[in-house]
């Protein structure tokens, strides 16, 4: 009882942050069907061309597509704050990246395919395995094709630093992995993941801009975390919000932090939509967790329509390994 008393009361205290949120509903409404019609002409054609004939193609189609356009939207919310306007073929690619990527790694048995990514990330020479990294290589290419600005050494840095903390993450999968293992993996994977995506709207960041993404992130994962404990448990992955160290009215109460810091750095009046949506994340996830038949609910509708799209959590594109095969 608690707990729940203190999540309400940290949900009350942001507030603050909901004055952005009909600022957030319209680039929503606005941007899902162009990232749709995006999606279908850039990404769509790859995963069929690669996959065609394979096992894993019926469940990729069907998980890809709500994956790249929930991505997409937050992506297109960081530019909304900082006054850019990617190109949305780049901005559906790296949503679809960002799955497919996650997913090779957390389903993956294959000791080798390390190595492979890490090529792919470092951008050396990548040699595919599986038709599935035939695809990520192809969408990785693609994002790079249609970028406004070339990836800048900060950037390439942090797609190898999100690498390394991806494959550490296996350790997830220790029932006794310790605790400050724990806290590096999450914090420097939420962290390396937001910059490399606030990547393809700018990039240089400004040093301000770099840190702000990156606490971001950091923030992002853990409230992803306090989501997905559920899901984390019946999987055998251990976070620091399954274990309580990470609790939704701490994640509340830094995302307060962290707007004040949006402010400082890019005003009051272009935060408001960014915090829109962080204030609409931290909803969904305390609805999710106290109120789950409201979830159940919605996700009927957000799985039928694109433009709820982020209503719903996108599946895997490719299964976890249970903990006993994970490297």
């Amino acid at each position: 009882m608690g707990q729940r008393i203190a999540e309400l009361g940290a949900l009350l205290r942001c507030l603050g942050m909901s004055r952005g949120l009909p600022a957030a509903a319209a680039i929503a409404y606005r941007s899902m069907p162009e990232l749709g019609a995006a999606y279908d002409r850039v990404a769509a054609p790859l995963v069929d061309e690669c996959l065609a004939g394979s096992g894993e193609h019926a469940h990729v189609v069907a998980s890809l597509r709500p994956a790249a356009l929930k991505f997409g939207l937050a992506v297109l919310g960081y530019a909304a704050l900082v006054d850019r306007r990617p190109p949305l073929e780049a901005v559906v690619l790296a949503g679809a990246v960002t799955r497919l990527y996650d997913d090779l790694i957390d389903g993956g048995s294959d000791p080798s395919a390390d190595d492979r990514l890490a090529d792919l990330l470092g951008n050396r020479r990548f040699t595919p395995a599986t038709p599935v990294e035939t695809l990520l290589g192809r969408l990785v290419r693609g994002i790079e094709r249609r970028l406004h600005h070339p990836p800048d050494a900060a950037l390439l840095d942090a797609l190898v630093t999100l690498h390394e903390f991806q494959v550490l993450s296996r350790r997830q999968r220790e029932p006794d992995v310790p605790t400050d293992v724990l806290e590096k993996i999450i914090r420097g994977k939420g962290a390396a993941a937001n910059l490399v995506l606030c990547g393809v709207v700018k990039s240089p960041l400004a040093p301000a801009e770099r840190e702000l993404a990156m606490d971001l992130g950091e923030a992002l994962q853990s409230l992803d975390d306090c989501m997905d404990v559920e899901c984390d448990r019946a999987n055998g992955v251990t976070t620091l919000a399954s274990r309580g160290v990470v609790t939704l009215d701490g994640v509340a109460r830094r995302l307060l932090e962290l707007r004040a810091d949006m402010v400082r750095c890019h005003g009051r009046r272009a935060s408001a939509p960014y915090c829109g949506m962080l204030f609409f994340l931290l909803l969904k996830t305390w609805a999710a967790r106290r109120l789950p038949a409201l979830g159940r609910l919605a996700r009927g509708p957000a799985r039928r329509s694109a433009a709820l799209a982020f209503l719903s959590r996108a599946d895997d594109a490719l299964p976890p390994a249970p903990p006993e095969t994970a490297r």
